[in-house]
């Protein structure tokens, strides 16, 4: 489940926090790496947020939260986190700001090692709570850490939370994480060996991407889709397509939640639906999304962006890292049309865009784009999102079950929907710019977004 960090029920405990330290010594100029496309375009708008003293508007901060059972073992626990951090290589990384750019290096197991503070007891759920709060705010991706673990200890039971800078990881990295974690920690406390391994490096995958879009022209035929994507926006990515009432250039305290759309029957009744009439749940979302926004006064089209996971099924299947490229959708929303008609334009929308899902987002803008690209910065962009965390990798593993993800940002300027389904049913995560308009927007958008799945599902 992905909900806002202040909606964790987190029972009380004694308190314990973990932190990466490397050597004092300036890492080997040898381990310094290019930072992917998405690394790239992140840190470049954190570090300008930086130099004008205020918060980047899209700055995130990952975590997961899941429980251990019986008593804790905590040397084992502690053993299990820095064999996450030896494996991911991701994970043992650092930025280091320069005069002109910030710079990414990358440490060895052998210099890589957890630092341990006892936080003391948490004695109300208000306390745990907030203790998740401050792990949130310590990860930063220029001045580190990437990365921060905790569990809250009680005598039969552990809450275990691990936070990363959006800059190491996504969304996907949590059930991973969680999957990988408590498989380590089953083995350490049982005298095993944890799977020894290395995952598949986002730092490799990086390199791979870049290798391949660089070959990109302007002119080639593969940049066909998002050629004309940019052209219909007028050179620029598709605000959110409601009034939220963000001024341009301001940016707010964000308003983190989420809401069921329809519990589990209701939402295997509408994938029923959608797969009799030539579609599937994703397509169906699309479509309800498209005819939500024009019946609360948007466009006749939604425009946005679609992250896309690309791990694949291989090597990079299980990994940690940010190993997400953004598909560029358009779906027309007929006033009038059978729900076939509705999954067609939908489907028409998809694929093509699918089809070019290796031309990363930000390449693709560096070759096409007249305008400059970080003055969408400051432009509520529109972005939808949709996961199944029932086959997300890990999710096999019982404790992704009950696992929970939160994204936590300190600013925001639109409103950012991750839609995603788990067994209990389909629910929608949404972070908005805390503006009385916008949350009008947001919860009479939610409440049409129901009604319109309930009307597909009849």
């Amino acid at each position: 489940m992905q909900i806002p960090a202040e909606e964790a029920e987190i029972e009380p405990g004694h308190a314990y926090t973990w932190r990466i330290s490397f050597p004092d010594l300036p890492p080997d100029p040898g381990s310094r790496r290019p930072a992917s496309y998405n690394q790239a375009a992140y840190l470049a708008a954190a570090c300008s947020a930086q130099l004008s003293d205020r918060p980047p508007p899209f700055g995130l901060a990952i975590a997961c939260s899941f429980e251990l059972t019986g008593p804790v073992d905590l040397p084992a626990l502690e053993a299990a986190l820095l064999h996450l951090v030896h494996r991911h290589e991701v994970l043992r990384t650092c930025c280091r700001p320069t005069a002109r750019s910030t710079s990414i290096h990358v440490r060895t197991p052998e210099e890589t090692h957890l630092e341990r503070a006892d936080a003391g007891p948490l004695l109300s759920r208000v306390a745990t709570r907030a203790h998740l709060h401050e792990l949130l705010r310590l990860v930063d991706p220029v001045t580190g850490p990437l990365m921060v673990a905790g569990a809250i200890v009680r005598e039969g039971s552990a809450t275990v939370h691990v936070v990363y800078d959006h800059l190491v990881a996504d969304v996907i990295s949590a059930p991973i994480t969680v999957a990988d974690l408590a498989r380590s920690y089953e083995d350490l406390t049982h005298g095993h060996r944890p799977d020894p391994t290395p995952a598949g490096s986002y730092i490799d995958f990086a390199r791979e991407e870049r290798t391949h879009n660089l070959t990109l022209r302007a002119q080639d035929e593969q940049l066909q889709h998002w050629r004309g994507f940019l052209a219909d926006g007028g050179d620029h990515l598709p605000a959110f397509p409601l009034d939220l009432g963000v001024p341009p250039g301001h940016v707010y305290p964000p308003v983190n939640r989420t809401r069921t759309l329809l519990p589990g029957p209701l939402t295997d009744q509408l994938e029923t639906a959608c797969r009799t009439s030539g579609g599937s749940l994703l397509t169906g979302l699309l479509a309800a999304m498209a005819a939500s926004v024009r019946e609360e006064g948007g466009p006749d089209v939604y425009r946005a962006l679609m992250p896309i996971n690309r791990r694949g099924r291989d090597r990079y299947s299980r990994s940690i890292g940010w190993f997400i490229n953004a598909l560029p959708l358009a779906i027309p929303a007929p006033r009038r049309a059978s729900l076939a008609t509705r999954l067609a334009l939908a489907r028409a929308g998809y694929e093509p865009a699918r089809q070019q899902a290796d031309v990363h987002s930000v390449r693709a803008q560096q070759l096409l784009r007249r305008a400059d690209a970080t003055s969408d910065v400051h432009r509520p962009a529109s972005f939808f999102s949709y996961l199944d965390f029932r086959t997300a990798p890990g999710a096999e593993h019982p404790s992704t079950r009950t696992a929970t993800v939160h994204v936590w940002s300190l600013a925001c300027n639109g409103s950012f929907l991750w839609f995603h389904r788990n067994h209990s049913g389909l629910h929608l995560n949404s972070l908005h710019a805390d503006t009385p308009l916008a949350r009008q927007t947001t919860d009479s958008l939610a409440d049409r977004l129901v009604q319109t799945l309930l009307s597909f599902s009849e």
